[in-house]
């Protein structure tokens, strides 16, 4: 990844489409993606707006599919919340009740991902304007922060 990147960097927009990809995907996200792009000499502002974009995209196809998953499939999820009692959505239940959408929106980056804690949101009950809104301001903090401190590193290492 880091080779393509670093490939695509000189040749202007391809770069930035690497970083938005990147962000997009499960597990890699802005994490990983931001510190070397800003490395390799792209610049943080396209960077951060990439990866902001990469990686709420997915987070809003999340949300829309599963509110579509909900008005078609209606009893399933009334089912759903019958079973919630036991296994995985206890387990989301637990998050959502200790942490609440804007802490598992702020930790989500760092611990599950934002995919899985968009996921985790929804399935524990949280309104899609919540989960779109915390995800959106916990992604917009974390992609700021992480430019900044990437840009800070690469200004402390190279002098």
């Amino acid at each position: 990844m880091f080779d393509i990147l670093y490939g695509w960097a000189g040749e202007g927009l391809w770069g930035y489409l690497a970083v938005a990809l990147g962000a997009a995907t499960p597990w890699l996200e802005i994490i990983l993606v931001i510190p070397p792009a800003v490395a390799l000499g792209l610049d943080p502002l396209g960077v951060g707006s990439a990866a902001l974009v990469g990686n709420f995209l997915p987070v809003v196809g999340i949300v829309v599919g599963h509110d579509a998953f909900r008005r078609r499939f209606p009893r399933r999820m009334e089912r759903g919340d019958k079973m919630s009692r036991t296994g995985r959505h206890a387990r989301a239940r637990r998050i959502m009740v200790r942490y609440g959408v804007a802490g598992l929106s702020l930790l989500g980056p760092l611990i599950t991902g934002v995919h899985l804690a968009a996921l985790l949101a929804l399935a524990s009950g949280a309104s899609s304007r919540r989960v779109i809104a915390w995800m959106g301001a916990s992604l917009t903090v974390w992609t700021v922060g992480l430019v900044i401190a990437s840009v800070l590193g690469v200004v402390a290492v190279t002098g």
